[in-house]
């Protein structure tokens, strides 16, 4: 994840923050049991990670495991008989909690019992302010009490998908959907269709298309469906964003690899696992996930069918232009990613 801000005076111009990355997470994750970060039937895990010398450093209940309650997953009533069919939806949530200075961090793994898998962040804690005198505002931030400034800024992350759907090998394509033209089999000019799911074919960048409804989903190629002779897939579903808004030619721009589209395709390999780089703090780009998309490799397989060992980044964030109601704690701003199954119902 990569915070960069929009202050452009010096020394305000450095300040990009690499929230996961520069600081890693779980060294600064929460003791779930302190607070009321999860609810109800709570099953505690803990952590084990390195600390700086190499040792093993336990985080104690930093992960925690429960279920909860999030509406109706389906319902529907028969008008004819007056009586309605319902099912509660019901959550599996696997959540940790971190603390990376004056910002938190709540991550959570989501499945329900549509096969659905969301992926959820949200952010709170308190902004990053400086100081400005009395009757002065800029443009590039909010002053939100009297001398106090928070400069906008924002928070784009990038989520490490790799996939193993029905076997190793997998493709990622994408669809659309389009108004048919007015034909004498359209005379009203009211139809529209799903453009043919287009595998891709080398490892890119790619951006979603709301105007199209362009939507990419992970596959395999040789797992059909009985129904419909359709591969089993996962359909992504990340939300919009605004990319970021620093020149291409700025350290900012070339340290975020991920944050210039909404994903990215890679071929797998060994020790390619993190989108900004191995070591982000001071890097100079060229060693993340947009040098690896631009090796154009093959990913659809020597006969171009059966698929390639792949590795999908989506990229989603939230432009924070502050408010004064973020201060003095910020209301958190929510994130999901939903991946919805298409293909296993026979």
């Amino acid at each position: 994840m990569s915070i960069p801000y929009a202050d452009p005076r010096p020394p305000f111009h450095r300040k990009a923050a690499f929230d996961l990355g520069d600081v890693g997470a779980g060294i600064m994750a929460n003791n779930l049991k302190l607070g009321c970060d999860c609810l109800g039937t709570i099953h505690y895990m803990n952590g084990l990670v390195s600390d700086d010398k190499g040792n093993p450093d336990l985080r104690p209940n930093a992960i925690c495991i429960h279920e909860q309650d999030a509406g109706i997953l389906w319902k529907h009533t028969n008008y004819r008989t007056n009586r309605a069919a319902i099912v509660r939806k019901r959550e599996l949530v696997i959540q940790s909690i971190i603390t990376v200075a004056n910002y938190e961090y709540i991550f959570a793994f989501i499945f329900n019992q549509a096969g659905e898998l969301t992926y959820e962040v949200r952010a709170t804690g308190i902004v990053s302010t400086q100081p400005i005198d009395p009757n002065v505002t800029v443009p590039w931030g909010t002053v939100i009490h009297p001398g106090v400034l928070a400069a906008h800024h924002q928070h784009i992350f990038s989520l490490r998908i790799d996939p193993c759907l029905d076997g190793p090998l997998n493709t990622l394509s994408s669809s659309e959907v389009h108004p048919m033209p007015p034909s004498p089999f359209n005379p009203h000019g009211v139809g529209y269709y799903e453009t043919s799911t287009t595998p891709i074919p080398t490892t890119s960048g790619l951006d979603l298309n709301p105007d199209t409804n362009r939507v990419f989903k992970i596959s395999n190629p040789t797992s059909l469906n009985p129904l419909t002779g359709t591969p089993v897939s996962y359909k992504i579903h990340p939300p919009p964003f605004q990319k970021m808004l620093a020149s291409p030619q700025s350290y900012h721009h070339k340290r975020a690899e991920f944050a210039d589209h909404n994903l990215y395709l890679t071929k797998y390999r060994d020790g390619e696992l993190y989108a900004g780089g191995k070591y982000t703090n001071q890097s100079r780009g060229g060693a993340g996930v947009r040098a690896w998309a631009n090796r154009k490799e093959n990913v659809l397989g020597p006969a171009g069918k059966e698929g390639a060992d792949i590795v999908v980044w989506v990229q989603f964030g939230l432009q924070h232009v502050v408010r004064p109601e973020d201060w003095p704690v910020m209301p958190v701003e929510v994130l999901r990613v939903v991946f919805k199954p298409d293909g296993f119902f026979e």
